[in-house]
């Protein structure tokens, strides 16, 4: 048992003692089977990427926690599930108690920072005590690299037991061991913690294993059945206690993992008495499922088993062909009736799936169907369109249904100066069924053209209106004949690698104030996924390449953004802080709301509805104080809409709003430039593929450099707009099928002045 204490008087969480973890002499990591201790001269940055793409690897999966003798790496093949789990003494309320910690699972990544040699992610944790489940909610944690000799991960939780309320545990771990092959982590461990009713801590040295893990989180969460009470008399005459055990075989004929509907399904458990007296009504029960159980029954009673004895319970069903596709778990107890129940429940992952329906097919009339190829060539083949080479593009159509195509046409539509090469249509007729037909076009491109991406859509049209549901989308890179370097796009560019800090550029005077909110107090309010991620990293990005010190920004996320955090940091905190010669930025992400009489646009506080406006922050009341502030330059970027349509957007139950329009707030803006994800009667759209805003994604890569139109290593206000407005409404198009231009509303007076302003530094 760890370093533990037992107390039943509260304390602080943080007066607790003795649950520091120790730290290590030395750090040993091993890779290509090859083991080194961490030096101070070592790559100690190439080792925190490393520690990022490991755990980027393992998102999602839980992995079990032992605990191991100091220093030691077991290996943990084959060892049993109770073997598993890091314990400590806790008091709860009255009942001292062991509680440990089983399992640990890596949710998402926040952001990794270089500079600051940490990693910023989400992470939960699997917690029982006195085997009873404690509710343990995700929270954000830091792993950071602190020297040759201390890497570091803390996390903080709030912890719910059934019996005595909740608390805040506070985890650290101080990382000596780290095997990239095996991957394996390993280090000193310390959890300490309290609440109203509960208390306690505890230290020692426990290892993750990440290439081994838990295949599901409650396959083997211990339930322990509270013992009946046994009155005096039936103590003393009662027989030797039994020891229940049981196995359980679900079996269902399609044989293909998934349950279908229409087939048989049975379920075999088998109960045998280890112990030494007989078990008393014993029974085989259901849960979890619904549309399964109430086919094969909630409960089967075995009656007494005596010791040594084995009883098997048989569930059999044939489901119905329509049943719904779902998926579930199906939980499995053996319960005695004086509470020799086993330890243990089984929980068995079920998917299910309607059976098919055959249907007979009567042909009325036939129709067409069309499918093509597409494929784009240039002279010398290196995939880039120089000046003066001949391109060539070529469509194969084929016909794979039973009736008749007509007057087929491939229409091309995109770049002005490839359709000019090209041409922009091309007919082929008729298609008979099974027919297939090729159309080529062929062109050469002028010698002078600019230098830039270009798009070519290809589409078929058929003249009955059977054309295929798709388009074809080309996107190539064209240059000038002098250009000799070829360009090709292989993936997004990763904003969540923090660029490093521009050393010697710091500006004392300037501030950021940045909000962000994904998720509501009202749970009507749809979640905004990546608004508080989209905060933080801007906020990296001001401290880094816009030279605010890191002291001058505020970020506020989540149940932080209220309408009174609202108030006070905008109409109080900043005024008592901006000089005259301070730029300011205000950044916002998450919900706008329209004004159902189109007179102003709201942003949506952590504590507000749509359906009462005064649980709202109007823009207007934002732009009026920051137009009382002494500076001249405030720039305001706001990734929400308030059209009250989907996206970043909510209105109110049942309202149809005038829409609000931004732009219709130019006037009020004063001497405050807005840069807005999009017109007040657009969407402004997340971008799952890249964990952020579509609006916020490009501003972070505008700042980063892209926007460095004339590679002068500054980017202002102007290139930063044009960008933006440029990327987001190509990306809308072309990934989301729908239009979003982001706006820029700033004084007529001051806007030649406010595009040339400087935003950030790249170098």
């Amino acid at each position: 048992m760890k370093k533990g204490f037992l107390i039943i008087a509260f304390f602080s969480l943080w007066s607790l003692a003795g649950c520091s973890a120790v730290m290590p002499n030395v750090v040993k990591y091993c890779e290509n089977n090859t083991c080194d201790t961490i030096k101070e001269e070592s790559p100690k940055q190439e080792i925190l990427v490393k520690m990022y793409n490991l755990i980027k690897r393992n998102l999602g999966k839980s992995f079990p926690i032992y605990e191991t003798p100091q220093g030691k790496v077991l290996d943990i093949t084959g060892k049993d599930s109770s073997d598993q789990g890091f314990s400590f003494y806790t008091q709860g309320g009255p009942m001292p108690g062991v509680s440990t910690i089983k399992s640990i699972k890596f949710n998402d990544i926040v952001y990794i920072d270089r500079e600051n040699m940490e990693i910023k992610f989400n992470v939960s944790m699997r917690f029982t005590w006195n085997l009873t489940p404690v509710l343990v909610v995700p929270a954000e944690g830091i792993l950071a690299i602190k020297s040759a000799r201390e890497i570091r991960f803390e996390s903080t939780h709030l912890a719910s037991w059934m019996v005595v309320g909740t608390g805040i545990w506070q985890s650290e771990w101080l990382i000596d061991y780290i095997d990239f092959d095996r991957m394996i982590v390993a280090g000193s461990f310390a959890m300490r913690g309290a609440g109203p009713l509960s208390i306690g801590g505890g230290s020692g040295y426990i290892q993750v294993t990440m290439g081994r893990p838990v295949i599901d989180d409650i396959e083997t969460t211990a339930v322990a059945a509270a013992p009946v009470p046994e009155k005096k008399e039936e103590k003393a005459i009662a027989a030797l206690p039994p020891s229940l055990a049981f196995n359980a075989v679900f079996h269902d004929s399609s044989g293909g993992g998934v349950l279908e509907g229409g087939k048989e399904i049975s379920l075999r458990v088998e109960v045998e008495n280890r112990g030494e007296g007989p078990a008393k009504d014993v029974q085989v029960l259901l849960s979890g499922h619904d549309d399964i159980i109430s086919h094969l029954g909630e409960r089967r009673t075995l009656g007494d088993i005596k010791a040594g004895e084995k009883k098997t319970a048989e569930f059999k069903a044939t489901l119905p062909l329509l049943i719904a596709a779902d998926a579930g778990n199906l939980r499995i107890n053996v319960q005695e009736k004086r509470g020799f129940s086993p330890a243990e429940a089984k929980v068995l992952k079920i998917a299910v799936k309607p059976g098919i329906v055959r249907e007979k097919v009567e042909v009325v009339s036939a129709v067409p169907k069309l499918t093509f190829s597409t494929s784009l060539k240039d002279q010398n083949n290196n995939r880039v369109l120089d000046g003066g080479e001949e391109i060539s593009l070529q469509t194969e159509i084929e016909n794979k249904g039973e009736g008749l195509a007509q007057n087929v046409q491939v229409v091309l539509s995109g770049h002005p100066t490839l359709i000019h090469a090209l041409g922009a249509s091309k007919s082929i007729g008729d298609l008979q069924p099974g027919e297939k037909k090729v159309a080529v076009f062929k062109g050469i491109l002028p010698e002078r053209i600019a230098s830039e991406s270009a798009t070519l859509r290809i589409e078929i049209k058929e003249g009955k209106g059977f054309s295929p549901p798709e388009r074809r989308v080309f996107q190539v890179a064209m240059r000038s004949v002098e250009v000799k370097e070829v360009i090709e796009v292989v993936s997004e560019v990763d904003v969540d690698d923090i660029p490093a800090r521009i050393k010697g550029f710091e500006k004392k005077e300037d501030f950021a104030l940045l909000f962000g909110i994904s998720t509501y107090r009202e749970k009507i309010i749809p979640e905004v996924k990546y608004a508080s991620r989209d905060a933080e990293v801007m906020a990296k990005y001001l401290e880094h390449l816009s030279g605010i010190p890191r002291s001058n920004i505020m970020v506020l996320t989540n149940d932080k953004v209220t309408k009174s955090d609202l108030e006070a940091y905008l109409e109080d905190w900043l005024p008592r802080r901006v000089t005259k010669n301070s730029q300011v930025f205000v950044y916002y992400a998450g919900h706008g709301a329209p004004d159902p009489q189109g007179k102003d646009a709201y942003i949506v506080p952590f504590d507000g509805n749509p359906d009462f406006p005064t649980k709202l922050y109007p823009l207007s009341r934002m732009y009026a104080a920051l137009n009382k502030l002494p500076n001249r330059d405030t720039v305001v970027m706001l990734d929400s809409c308030f059209s009250g349509a989907k996206g970043r957007s909510v209105t109110s139950e049942g309202a149809r709003p005038l829409v609000m329009s931004l732009e219709s707030q130019s006037l009020a803006v004063g001497k405050v430039t807005v840069v807005a994800a999009s017109t007040g009667s657009q969407i402004s759209s997340d971008y799952d593929k890249v964990h952020h805003g579509l609006f916020t994604y490009y501003l972070l890569r505008g700042i980063r450099g892209d926007a460095d139109i004339e590679k002068q290593g500054v980017v202002n206000l102007g290139s930063l707009y044009q960008y933006v407005s440029a990327r987001v409404s190509e990306k809308a198009s072309l990934e989301f099928n729908r239009d979003q231009t982001p706006v820029l509303l700033q004084s007529a007076a001051l806007a030649e002045e406010r595009t040339k302003m400087p935003v950030a530094r790249t170098r």
